[in-house]
């Protein structure tokens, strides 16, 4: 969704999210958007030199120009980012700040793309990059989209899209932790049979039963085992689901309004952070 588009200025806003079904095992996942904001602000014909790119941004950028034959300099362009969403958490941050900045390039330089062709570019830009092992099309879709997305990764398309309640309080915690547990990531592989019959539990509405089977076997495959007391206080405490959010290391419980007191005491006393947020709805881009 564009923000403010005037003047030589572009501004978009994409969200992270949660995960239903981990992509990695069967190419098929499923994200839902949370209210995370990650801003992309994009200037044309720039005369300032305080414009700091970090290593992603400059990738993201680059490989997005050449893919449409364009020729930049940077001291054409400024990207600021201003991102509410944990970096290297499972919390889907570098799929929220590709989209929007590839949605909002496209805007600065008018070329005409939807968004949900800026999602599959930041698909093909972050595999590329080397930050997510399928392009994360389900992170990136619901990010620049909003509501649960369903997605088969493998051809970058969308096989569900639907709003949920978004009035479900979402608590997160376990992204201070800065270190992902990838060296097991051949256990989660391993599980494609078993990930096709998740999808299709959640492809038939059983949404909720797929998140909590998917963060049990991410939490067990990559090593995540303080992540399984996280879920089981979850659900005896009344969420309505709980899991692993991409290869963690953030943990999320979801519960219906003034249901989630005790488990946020639950958390505070176990893990000292969380945050509170809710779901995104579908966006209009009308």
């Amino acid at each position: 969704m564009v923000i403010n588009a005037r003047g030589n200025t572009v501004e978009t806003i994409t969200y992270g999210g949660i995960s239903v079904i981990n992509a990695i095992p069967a190419f098929l996942g499923g994200t839902i958007a949370i209210d995370l904001k990650a801003r992309i602000i994009i200037s044309l014909n720039n005369e300032s030199k305080k414009c700091p790119y970090n290593e992603f941004v400059n990738f993201i950028t680059n490989y997005t120009l050449k893919r449409w034959n364009l020729d930049l300099s940077y001291n054409d362009l400024c990207i600021n980012v201003i991102s509410e969403i944990p970096p290297t958490s499972g919390l889907k941050s570098n799929s929220a700040i590709a989209s929007g900045l590839i949605y909002g390039l496209a805007i600065a330089l008018g070329i005409k793309i939807s968004p949900i062709d800026a999602a599959r570019i930041a698909a093909e830009a972050t595999k590329m990059h080397g930050s997510s092992i399928t392009g994360a099309f389900d992170d990136a879709a619901a990010s620049i989209l909003g509501g649960l997305v369903l997605t088969d990764n493998a051809t970058n398309s969308i096989i569900k899209h639907l709003n949920l309640n978004d009035e479900y309080i979402v608590i997160i915690t376990g992204f201070k932790d800065k270190k992902k547990k990838l060296e097991k990531i051949d256990r989660l592989r391993s599980l494609t049979p078993i990930y096709k019959e998740i999808f299709n539990l959640a492809l038939n509405g059983d949404l909720w039963r797929a998140t909590i089977i998917n963060g049990i076997l991410v939490a067990e495959s990559l090593g995540y085992l303080d992540a399984i007391p996280f879920i089981s206080n979850a659900l005896i405490k009344g969420a309505i689901a709980s899991g692993v959010s991409g290869n963690g290391p953030s943990v999320f419980a979801i519960f219906k309004p003034g249901e989630e007191g005790p488990f946020i005491d639950y958390v505070e006393q176990n893990w000292n952070y969380y945050l509170v947020t809710r779901f995104v709805n579908i966006r209009d881009f009308d």
